[in-house]
């Protein structure tokens, strides 16, 4: 009788060791996925976290570098009212200057007498002037402060004719030709607080020494 030997040893376990080999591969590749999956998620996360995306951000308004002007006060605030900025009123007005002065004073400081001393006329001086907030004017014929007591009063406005007239009927301002080479003429003004100002011109005869009697007072 012949018997048929049980397989025992190397031989028997043939089966189990392919079935581990497939699962120990299976297991790989499944841990290859898991670790694929895991550094992809921390990539992502890495991304989000660590870096702008220029994408995903409202952009910020940039300011311009020119502005607006703004208008700068004057240095008189008005409200429209005609009040200035310290509350005061004025109307827009010119303060009124009240000072005694000349406003004007004029004078042609050259004559031309007649050297033969026939003239019917003496030459006359040219001058004329106006004051303001003068309450009394006097001239006189010299080169001091025209008074009540060496002069003529006139008007607050006048010329030579107006002195002419000072010195009373048939009278007349002019110039002492053929007997003076220069005659000195002084306006003086006078305020109401007694303050006085006073124009001073020396007159001088062109034709002095040119012929006639020029006798030297």
């Amino acid at each position: 009788m012949t018997t048929t030997p049980i397989p025992t040893g190397p031989a028997g376990a043939a089966g189990p060791s392919k079935l581990l080999i497939a699962l120990i591969a299976v297991g790989g590749v499944l841990l290859l996925a898991v670790v694929a999956i895991a550094f992809l998620l921390i990539g992502q996360n890495s991304g989000g976290n660590g870096s702008i995306n220029a994408g995903d951000q409202t952009p910020v308004p940039v300011a311009s570098d020119s502005a607006t002007p703004v208008a700068e006060p004057t240095d008189t605030a008005t409200d429209g009212s005609g009040a200035d900025g310290d509350g005061s009123t004025d109307g827009g007005q010119t303060p009124v200057d009240n000072s005694l002065r000349f406003t004007t004073f004029n004078a042609n400081l050259q004559v031309a007498c007649d050297p033969t001393g026939q003239a019917e006329e003496k030459a006359q001086p040219q001058i004329s002037w106006s004051a303001a907030n003068a309450t009394k004017v006097y001239w006189t014929p010299s080169n001091q402060d025209a008074t009540a007591d060496n002069g003529y009063q006139v008007a607050a406005t006048g010329n030579q004719d107006t002195m002419s007239d000072s010195k009373g009927p048939g009278e007349r301002y002019e110039f002492p030709c053929n007997h003076r080479q220069t005659f000195d003429t002084t306006v003086t003004i006078y305020g109401s607080n007694g303050q006085k100002v006073s124009k001073h011109v020396t007159f001088t005869d062109i034709n002095w020494n040119t012929g006639g009697s020029d006798d030297e007072e």
